[in-house]
């Protein structure tokens, strides 16, 4: 019994032999993940320079989106996912899927849902914080200043439970004050599932849930979410000692 069970916890943080993804599923991530997150990059800073009227669809927004979309589809060269790609590899299946909620909800409205006039849930500050800490983690990695090979933990199958498993903590625990709308709140658990069938983007579950653009945004989430909590400390400060 001993001995199964150590062969058993072998094989799953072994990493020397990792699943990795096909060739053909790869190059169709490259382009299909660079389009959604180009689309919503350029649909946002188009409604945040020249914002259309309220209540409706704004049709400049529609058309960068679809035009960055339709480019990044081109073959070769001529396509902006042959240069991120080179720069950024392929990017997370988190990204994509934030950027694809963020498309839908600006072109799609639904009904309002719970707003974030009070700032982002203690949820989301969570999620934003165990990016920001990954990622930092990661960077020492690569620099070998950890006592642990955490990258290349990233391709053994304890690593895509764990990732799961915290994942889908903050249902387990229940949302805490204020709710997150559920599609972000999906957004892991979805991309460790999306990795553990497609093995997208690289074959390493960090890869799936973290890349270098989504981890510099999440360090402007939290300086940002820092920054309006100091402003709104001061500010009731100031409104207490007027009283």
């Amino acid at each position: 019994m001993n001995t199964q069970l150590g062969v058993w916890l072998a094989q799953l943080m072994a990493t020397d032999a990792p699943a990795l993804p096909s060739a053909w599923a790869m190059q169709l991530w490259l382009h299909l993940g660079w389009s959604v997150v180009l689309a919503c990059a350029g649909a946002s800073l188009v409604g945040r320079w020249m914002p259309g009227r309220a209540g409706r669809l704004d049709g400049r927004q529609w058309a960068v989106a679809l035009v960055l979309a339709v480019w990044t589809w081109l073959p070769g060269p001529y396509a902006p996912a042959h240069w991120l790609g080179l720069a950024f590899q392929a990017p997370s299946v988190a990204a994509v899927l934030l950027c694809d909620a963020l498309l839908r909800r600006r072109f799609f409205p639904s009904r309002p849902g719970p707003t974030n006039a009070d700032g982002p849930s203690r949820v989301a500050m969570a999620l934003a914080w165990a990016g920001v800490l990954l990622g930092w983690a990661l960077v020492l990695d690569s620099f070998a200043l950890l006592p642990v090979q955490l990258y290349a933990w990233g391709f053994s199958p304890a690593a895509v439970v764990l990732v799961l498993a915290l994942a889908l903590l903050p249902w387990a625990v229940g949302r805490w004050s204020r709710p997150v709308g559920p599609t972000r709140l999906w957004v892991v658990p979805i991309a460790v599932l999306v990795f553990a069938v497609w093995r997208l983007p690289s074959g390493n579950v960090w890869d799936a849930v973290l890349d270098p653009c989504l981890w510099l945004v999440l360090h402007w989430v939290v300086v940002r979410a820092a920054w309006a909590r100091r402003t709104h400390r001061l500010a009731s400060n100031g409104a207490t000692v007027e009283v």
